[in-house]
């Protein structure tokens, strides 16, 4: 009888880890791996109306009103050169420096929810206004506990005015390379333009 009960506890653990992964592996329900259309139908089954962006960075699909519970914010869902997803941003609206409380409010606010996500952060936060600089992530906290994952928050002051971004990066698919099928657009061959 012990065995059994002992054998349950085990395989009730493994379930609840496999679980407890699966939900870091994704936003919303959205997993990490998907192709570009399978994210836009997975949003629009949330309710979203997205629209996609081309960079030259990377592939963005956005979200540009999504509630983070009581905060607005804008979601852009990136892709790899193989066209899956490998990361998401959240950035709240930029504001004016007189308002600038109102973004460490956010990205405190941003910050526990992620914590409740994903764990503990690293360390107690420490970005002080005088240290914010420009064109760069102000890191607010960082997260160490998923192996896979990339995750932070932070600060970013760009054309005088700031906002908050959160950030999560599926290391593997970021550094993925390109699939055998897939041609790189950016190398000397020349397609027609229309």
């Amino acid at each position: 009888m012990q065995k059994k009960a002992f054998l349950f506890t085990i395989l009730t653990l493994l379930l609840v880890t496999e679980v407890f992964s699966q939900k870091l592996d994704q936003f919303a329900g959205i997993s990490f791996g998907l192709n570009r259309q399978e994210v836009i139908e997975e949003i629009m089954k949330l309710g979203y109306d997205p629209y996609g962006q081309v960079g030259s960075a990377s592939d963005r699909v956005i979200i540009p009103v999504y509630m983070l519970a009581e905060l607005p914010v804008q979601v852009d869902f990136l892709f790899n050169k193989n066209e899956k997803f490998y990361a998401f941003e959240i950035r709240t609206g930029r504001m004016e420096q007189l308002r600038l409380n109102k973004v460490f409010d956010a990205v405190a606010y941003m910050s526990d929810h992620f914590t409740v996500k994903y764990g503990k952060p690293s360390k107690a936060p420490s970005l002080q206004e005088q240290d914010i600089k420009v064109n760069v992530h102000n890191i607010y906290q960082e997260w160490f506990g998923v192996k896979f994952l990339d995750i932070y928050t932070a600060i970013i002051q760009k054309d005088g005015r700031f906002y908050t971004i959160g950030s999560v990066t599926h290391r593997t698919l970021a550094k993925e390379k390109n699939s055998e099928g897939k041609k790189n657009l950016s190398s000397k061959e020349r397609v027609p333009a229309f």
